[in-house]
């Protein structure tokens, strides 16, 4: 089976590249490592890293609308396309460390949430383009759980 190692990047086009570079520096700690604008692309993009992670996020802004191309809209969620981008915190206690950052830097947030069907709880916030980021601890024996039942099952199912 192919691996993964857990580490991502997400290529987000934004509205205003240096407003949404401050911000995810800011929330993220994370470093500007490239800036680029390739030719003919009529984009300029940013590559911000997280020195502990790897973890990146590469900013996208359009350098200029093509023709007839109507002015940038806000995110919205329930349209085709990503939903959100989540973060994953090795710790429930991370959660309550990200709250401070966030309420030190004047980010606004959901403060820690609970799932409802107990897969673990997160903090909910918006980036300067309404896209909606999450920093997320996972319950890590509810999955254990889940996947020995569905384990069982699959055996009892190749008995059969």
């Amino acid at each position: 089976m192919p691996r993964l190692d857990g580490r991502n990047h997400i290529n987000l086009t934004v509205v205003d590249l240096e407003r949404s570079t401050s911000f995810y520096c800011s929330v993220f700690e994370m470093v500007v490592v490239n800036d680029v604008t390739p030719p003919d692309s009529g984009f300029r993009f940013r590559t911000l890293l997280h020195t502990a992670s790897f973890a990146s996020v590469v900013l996208g802004c359009v350098q200029e609308p093509a023709e007839g191309e109507a002015a940038a809209d806000r995110f919205d969620e329930r349209r085709p396309g990503l939903h959100h981008l989540a973060y994953h915190v090795p710790e429930r206690g991370d959660l309550d460390e990200w709250v401070a950052h966030l309420d030190a830097i004047d980010v606004a947030h959901s403060g820690i949430t609970t799932s409802k069907h107990e897969a673990g709880s997160q903090i909910w916030l918006r980036d300067p383009d309404n896209i909606w980021l999450e920093f997320y601890w996972v319950n890590r024996d509810f999955f254990v759980d889940r996947l020995r039942q569905v384990w069982r099952r699959d055996r009892r199912m190749a008995r059969a």
